[in-house]
């Protein structure tokens, strides 16, 4: 928590490439009760479980994976303190803090604890069909057509459509109840361009403190702060260092949610909070749990490491696990239903280098290390990164030459030099040219003055690399991409004079998302899609939000859509009495 939040794009500009490997595991599971309390391990209803290989064998159904095991329910003897209000939140991030200043504005008693020691967020877009801000710079709304549509299609349509466009429909609303918390706070609200693949300008929220700027992965820190200080404003009890263990439901988990336990992370004691009214998880994923990794989301074992370390609950970024699933983990436990959508949807990001950065992968020639041009180039960089996750090292290499820039600003793309954040004067040319040099000086570019010499440095071949570029330029004379059909625009020759740069393309894994099967009213569902009464959830464990990966076509979808829409309606809703 020490480290700064204020994170300039000139400095991100400066970040090398990043990755991560290890060793892969799969599995499959179902989604019906949980095994009886009290068996932590061995045999489970329907399968045997043998956790640390990942190994399961099928006997009678569907295998349960040890995750699913409910512990030993804590006795009441071991609890030395109870807590009761109306509603209990779980976790202190940007939809935690959400729903408890929605709900505690409306008249509701609210408390919400955290296993953090202090409000915690990471990211930094904020997706909104349309906002005072938008309206303020001229910028037309959000059409959810070709957005939405796109992204769904790119799911496969195996997402909750009610909740998509639940969350469309009343973003607005939301986005503006957050401007005013953040003006009111001394933030700035600006809006962050990334580039278009085709589907028009995309923009998202961003906040910031006045007279610094903002990117996206910083930024959304200063919002949960303000949301924190609305929170106490309106008389919300606070709990930090505060881990829940185990949820409450009666009727031998037939009944209603009434409560959660929770361990101190200082001496371990057990408290316990009754919610009269709801319990609200927003306990964020579950990537750094890798038994929950293979049974949901196995495509991304490679890129966590054999193993992943302690979670660190203060931590707002890690390329290597976030959480453990907390919030996940206990809705199995009490009846709750995995989401419908398998597997659940990584987001990938490719390492931040080439001409493209800090947007992502370079848009112009790509090589895999068989020093073969593989896709078109011209799409997001979670896209990008899936399609290296079937690349040989799961690695690829930009190569462009310095007149890149210039090419590709003289088609129209302006967004090209300002990276992601329009409150800043644009790159020149020239000072992306130096920026590439001093990136070649600290090892995250490459920089030859002959084609040889460049694949030499990348370990290609040659002579192939040579047909490539050749190939390419050929491509980039006729103005068409007859091999991959890429957008023209993107079509830049590489200068046969060199000098040639290049920059090592790694596929990353940053979070996944979704988990416990989800109503669009916040709901928490069991495996026949009915509500669990007195439990909700809401941020990026919501089911059925993502399907295949989560990309970057809708700007800022998971802050603006999970965290602050759902968490500004499901507070409302539950202050009104919307479930009791």
């Amino acid at each position: 928590m020490g480290e700064s939040r204020e994170f300039s794009r000139r400095s991100f500009l400066q970040l090398g490439a990043l990755g991560a490997a290890g060793a892969a595991a799969a599995g499959v599971v179902g989604c019906g009760q949980p095994a009886a309390a009290g068996k932590s391990s061995g045999a489970a209803a329907s399968g045997k479980v043998a956790s640390k290989g990942a190994v399961l064998e099928l006997t009678d159904g569907m295998p349960k994976w040890s995750f699913m095991v409910p512990p030993e329910p804590i006795a009441d003897s071991q609890i030395k303190e109870t807590i009761e209000d109306d509603i209990v939140i779980i976790g202190g991030g940007m939809s935690g803090f959400t729903t408890a200043v929605s709900a505690a504005e409306k008249g509701a008693s609210v408390t919400l604890f955290s296993a953090a020691s202090a409000p915690i967020s990471r990211g930094g877009s904020n997706f909104a069909r349309n906002s005072k801000v938008m309206e303020e710079l001229g910028i037309t709304p959000f059409d959810p057509v070709p957005y939405f549509y796109h992204e769904m299609r790119a799911a496969s349509f195996a997402i909750d459509q009610q909740k998509w466009m639940r969350g469309y429909n009343n973003s607005e609303e939301a986005m503006n109840w957050m401007i005013d918390i953040a003006r009111a706070r001394g933030l700035e609200v600006i809006m962050e361009r990334d580039n278009t693949f085709d589907l028009g300008p995309n923009y998202a929220h961003a906040f910031s403190t006045l007279g610094n700027s903002t990117m996206v992965s910083t930024g959304q820190q200063g919002a949960v702060e303000a949301l924190e200080a609305k929170a106490k404003e309106y008389g919300v009890k606070i709990y930090y260092d505060t881990k829940a263990e185990q949820l409450i439901r009666e009727d031998n988990n037939k009944g209603r949610v009434t409560g959660v336990v929770a361990s101190k992370m200082g001496d371990g004691s057990y408290v316990k909070f009754v919610a009269k009214k709801a319990v609200v998880l927003a306990t964020g994923d579950f990537s750094n749990n890798k038994e929950m990794l293979a049974a949901y989301c196995p495509q991304v074992l490679d890129f966590v490491g054999y193993e992943q370390g302690e979670i660190d609950y203060n931590t707002s970024f890690n390329l290597t696990g976030i959480y453990g699933g907390d919030g996940q983990k206990m809705g199995l436990w009490i009846g709750a239903a995995w989401q419908h959508a398998f597997p659940n949807a990584p987001m990938m990001q490719g390492a931040w280098g080439g001409s493209h950065e800090p947007c992502g992968f370079h848009m112009g020639l790509n090589v895999n290390t068989n020093t073969e041009r593989y896709q078109r180039e011209d799409i997001s960089a979670p896209y990008s990164s899936n399609h290296l996750l079937s690349q040989p090292g799961h690695i690829a290499y930009g190569i462009w030459t310095a007149n890149y820039p210039q090419a590709i600003l003289d088609k129209g793309h302006e967004w090209y030099t300002f990276g992601m954040d329009y409150t800043l004067p644009p790159l020149t040319p020239d000072q992306l040219v130096k920026m590439w040099d001093e990136g070649v000086e600290k090892g995250s570019y490459f920089k030859a003055n002959t084609l040889d010499d460049l694949a030499k440095q990348l370990d290609l071949d040659a002579d192939k690399l040579k047909k490539v570029v050749a190939r390419y330029n050929e491509l980039c004379d006729k103005g068409v991409d007859e091999d991959f059909h890429k957008n023209p625009d993107f079509l830049v020759k590489i200068e046969e004079s060199g000098p040639f740069y290049a920059a090592k393309n790694y596929a990353m894994f940053m979070t996944v998302m979704g988990g416990l099967r989800t109503s669009p009213n916040m709901e928490v569902c069991d495996a026949d899609d009915k509500p669990i009464p007195g439990l909700f959830n809401v941020g990026a464990m919501i089911g059925d939000m993502y399907a295949n990966t989560y990309n970057f076509a809708v700007p800022g979808n998971s802050y603006g859509i999970n965290c602050l829409t759902f968490g500004y309606l499901l507070g409302r809703d539950l202050a009104a009495g919307k479930f009791d």
